[in-house]
């Protein structure tokens, strides 16, 4: 950053690819926010140019950076976003999520009450019911045996300075990766971060809103969608470490699944947790083979 280049103290990273009027409700709910030390930085993986009119009007009440990007994956976007940011912290908003108007205020009061390198809070729906996934109910330090229920990627606040020395997000992983691994890249990122002795503060006071998942689970798409989903957590559990003990647990429910549904006469739900049961033993069994050195400094190409 040179001497005379704006700073900010927070720099929400959105990787987008065909979304329109969604990003207007997430941009409205930044525009209202208690505060305005915040840069907005859109790096946009569409080949058209349909964003133009979203980000134009926003523009004049937002500090918005419109990054266009040929690579497709959403964690190379906000690694090539995060690389650009000129805030002290980092957000990575999705571009169908919306925050409440004293959402990010809040945050920086627990940032001078509770020092840590991130900070996350849970994920409801328009009415505040807590949705995609269990999370605790109690305010907790992140550590190896809850990072599976304290953690969303569009909820994450993490210091620039220790993100980047993690080497970013593993974009081997997240849709649009190209891999078998399409989740749990915020959990990966997360363990990187305690291993390297960062603390992580998590608080159910604190939420965001995202549209629930209405679709059919059991029609074919859907059922791969979570068969990539699932192999992500066995990659990422074989990749921190987590031992047999850990990770039979994660077979066993749907092995029961599969007998319980069947049993029922439910056979479209029995195909999708005999799914996830081969999407979580292939990415354990995988993982080992994609292993690389992590970075010591986030770079990038652009």
């Amino acid at each position: 950053m040179t001497p005379n280049e704006r700073s900010f103290r927070l720099s929400l990273v959105v990787a987008t690819l065909g979304r329109t009027e969604e990003l207007s409700r997430l941009f409205r709910s930044l525009a209202e926010q208690n505060g305005s030390d915040f840069e907005v930085i859109v790096v946009d993986q569409n080949e058209d140019d349909r964003l133009l009119d979203i980000v134009a009007p926003f523009s004049r009440t937002l500090e918005i950076v419109h990054l266009k990007t040929s690579r497709k994956g959403v964690c190379r976007a906000r690694n090539l976003g995060a690389a650009q940011a000129r805030g002290e912290w980092l957000m990575f908003p999705d571009d169908d999520c919306w925050y409440p108007a004293d959402l990010l205020e809040r945050y920086f009061r627990l940032t001078d009450r509770m020092p840590a390198a991130f900070y996350c809070g849970r994920a409801t729906n328009a009415a505040g019911s807590t949705i995609m996934g269990q999370f605790e109910t109690e305010a907790t330090t992140i550590d190896r045996s809850n990072v599976w229920t304290t953690l969303i990627e569009w909820m994450l606040l993490v210091r620039r300075s220790a993100f980047a020395a993690t080497g970013g997000f593993d974009e081997k992983i997240g849709p649009g990766s190209g891999t078998p691994w399409g989740a749990y890249e915020i959990q990966d990122l997360a363990l990187t971060l305690i291993e390297r002795g960062e603390t992580g503060y998590y608080d159910p006071s604190l939420f965001g809103h995202h549209p629930e998942d209405g679709c059919d689970q059991t029609v074919p798409e859907n059922i791969a969608k979570i068969r990539r989903y699932s192999a992500g957590l066995g990659y990422v559990m074989r990749k921190h470490r987590f031992g047999a003990a850990r990770f039979l647990p994660r077979l066993l429910r749907p092995m029961a699944g599969i007998a319980i549904h069947a049993l029922t006469l439910r056979p479209a739900m029995a195909r999708r947790s005999q799914q996830i049961l081969i999407g979580r033993w292939d990415g354990w069994r995988t993982s080992a083979g994609a292993m690389q050195p992590a970075q010591d400094i986030l770079t990038y190409e652009h």
